[in-house]
């Protein structure tokens, strides 16, 4: 590539080659070390040729363009053509970002095609493959993962089974995913010490698909190394603006057959969205539900609505760091309730859960620090609700899973929100200090598998049935090793849940006694809509001691309680927990016979996510 340019530009070519210490004419044509496809040599050729290929259409006296985009590294290219540093700069800045992310944590990469983007996400979401991302959304029908080597070599058949087709790509890392973050941050040093002007063009950011700022602009530049490259939407929202005429600068043709795909299906683009900002909005909303509302009974009494509507609320191993930061900063009733539970969480510990929680520098973390990881799942459960509660929509019953039996119980009113804080919070006290040292594996196959196979799960504990494909085990870290070795043997997918704690099992009982002490001092009341319990499998009206303890300690069977539910006509479970795992696992066991919706995810877009729930749910 590039044979032609070199010859037209040999003071740039004489520059590219200073900076390098090698010839990129050589490299580019002749390649005789056979490096060329090594990322650290791929991306100073392509940003070379592409740019020089951009020199040569400008001596030819073109008009210059409206608006520039670059897919992933030919952002660089973009930025260069609108004024944003020179050739010598960018070549140097292309070098070591390469080289970077040839030092990169091995990973994998791989194209999943016929899919959109919300079904990949759902397939992740309800999956116990954790440590994959989004790293292109390409087309509507052409989506790009990246993660860790042994899951992407795993997944294949989640997407194959939905009607995709899945294809491996020749990568050795997992670009635009958690798994760059130290490259972001070596490169964002190093990006920190190079000139940078003021752009003298729009140029579309890859992790916004929004135009860039015309100064200022290092932080994104740095950031698309681990975000996805939005092109569908980049180019969705271009079209949005009018007629598009697209010209692709540089080797192949890829992004103009992409064009053209795009065009014949654009992304819709939603209108902005303010959550709760707006009484007016607020108001028109409670106006349309105000039917659905009115005639609902007590727990004792029939529920009279045609729709019927309950709330879930998931537990252990679905928290992330930044769980509703975009609702936080956008929705004052999510605000306002995560804000209520973060005073009360200070008052018991002396710590802001929402400093931590919404530390940016832990966005890649896993967050297994049941001190942590314990109110902040309750919290965001119970600030969904607030959510949807100020625009009108209220439960005809709850649900709760795990931990989200008590943000359940809450709800109904069985308990306050200040004594479920301090029940959550003692918990996790005692869970630290107690009954470390354990974790869960989710393994994807019927639960038959354990219940005949024993000498594969000796020293696990069933500690939930999910659906019919899934269930997880507990256990301590070596024993849980052991069984995914043996169940890797069999070619039986699994994979250790982001818990330090066996939930659900004999590992938590060093807990009991003094927890049960907690408990006695703990007011009830009867609640005031019928609560679904995934442990008990079906509703219940005690609210003692007792239960209060199982629900750490017995198991869950999600899958008995569904089956037991999803014979109802009319009703609709609405996922309020972090990831729709819940939602999920409807989806897998029971497919259409249930109605199910999602109200965030782990993929971002809170905002657009809750105001296409409200929107269904107020239809």
């Amino acid at each position: 590539m590039g044979a032609e340019l070199f010859a037209r530009f040999p003071q740039l070519v004489r520059e590219a080659d200073e900076v390098l210490g090698y010839s990129i004419r050589e490299l580019c044509l002749d390649d005789p070390k056979n490096v060329l496809k090594q990322t650290e040599y791929t991306q100073p050729a392509l940003f070379v040729t592409s740019a020089l290929s951009f020199l040569a259409r400008r001596e030819q006296g073109g008009a210059p363009p409206d608006v520039y985009a670059g897919h992933s590294l030919g952002e660089f290219n973009a930025i260069f053509a609108a004024g944003g540093f020179d050739f010598k700069t960018g070549v140097a800045l292309v070098a070591e970002r390469g080289r970077l992310m040839s030092q990169a944590t091995p990973g994998a990469m791989a194209a999943v095609i016929g899919l959109d983007q919300d079904n990949v996400l759902e397939l992740l979401a309800s999956s116990p493959f954790d440590k994959i991302d989004i790293a292109n959304i390409n087309s509507s029908e052409q989506i790009v993962i990246s993660g860790e080597e042994e899951q992407i070599a795993r997944c294949d058949a989640l997407f194959v089974a939905a009607g995709g087709r899945y294809v491996r790509l020749n990568v050795s890392a997992a670009f635009h995913s958690r798994f760059m973050r130290d490259v972001e941050q070596q490169f964002a040093a190093y990006l920190a010490r190079m000139p940078l002007h003021t752009l003298k063009a729009e140029v579309i950011a890859n992790c916004t698909a929004h135009p860039y700022p015309m100064s200022g602009y290092q932080e994104l530049l740095a950031r698309q190394i681990t975000h996805p490259v939005k092109w569908y939407e980049s180019v969705s929202r271009l079209l949005s603006r009018g007629a598009v005429a697209l010209e692709e600068v540089g080797p192949g043709d890829v992004l103009t057959k992409l064009f053209f795909k795009i065009k014949q299906k654009p992304m819709p683009m939603p209108l902005p969205s303010r959550l709760g900002d707006s009484a007016d909005a607020s108001a028109a909303v409670q106006a349309r539900n105000s039917q659905a509302v009115t005639g609902r009974k007590s727990v004792d009494g029939p529920l009279q609505p045609s729709r019927r509507t309950v709330f879930m609320y998931s537990g252990q191993g679905s928290q992330y760091y930044l769980m509703g930061k975009e609702l936080y900063q956008n929705s004052a009733p999510f605000r306002e309730a995560m804000d209520a539970c973060d005073a009360l969480h200070r008052a018991h510990t002396g710590r802001s859960m929402l400093a931590e929680l919404y530390n940016d520098t832990k966005r890649h973390e896993e967050m297994t620090d049941v001190l942590l990881a314990h109110p902040a799942l309750f919290s965001l459960g119970y600030s969904l609700t607030q959510v949807l509660l100020h625009a009108g929509i209220e439960p005809d019953g709850v649900l709760g899973y795990s931990l989200g039996e008590y943000v359940a119980a809450t709800v109904a009113g069985v308990v306050s929100l200040e004594d479920a804080m301090a029940m959550v919070i003692c918990q996790a006290r005692l869970l630290s200090e107690q009954a470390s040292g354990g974790g869960m594996l989710s393994v994807l196959t019927p639960v038959e598998h354990f219940e005949r196979h024993a000498d594969v799960y000796r020293g696990g504990t069933l500690a939930s049935v999910n659906f019919s494909g899934n269930f997880v085990v507990s256990g301590d870290q070596r024993t849980l090793l052991a069984i995914k070795e043996r169940l890797d043997a069999q070619e039986i997918v699994s994979l250790l849940l982001s818990v330090d704690h066996g939930f659900h099992s004999a590992a938590v009982e060093p807990i009991e006694a003094e927890f049960r002490r907690f408990l006695q001092s703990l007011p009830r009341q009867t609640p005031r809509l019928p609560i679904y319990s995934a442990m008990h499998g079906r509703a219940i009206d005690a609210f003692d001691d007792q239960y209060f303890w199982d629900v750490l300690r017995q198991r869950v069977d999600f899958y008995k309680l569904m089956g037991s539910l999803s014979g109802q006509e009319g009703v609709r479970f609405v996922d309020l927990g972090p990831t729709g795992t819940l939602s999920s696992f409807i989806k897998y066991g029971f497919g259409n016979r249930v109605d199910h919706a999602v109200s965030i995810n782990q993929f971002g877009k809170n905002i657009e996510t809750v105001s296409k729930l409200l929107t269904r749910l107020s239809a």
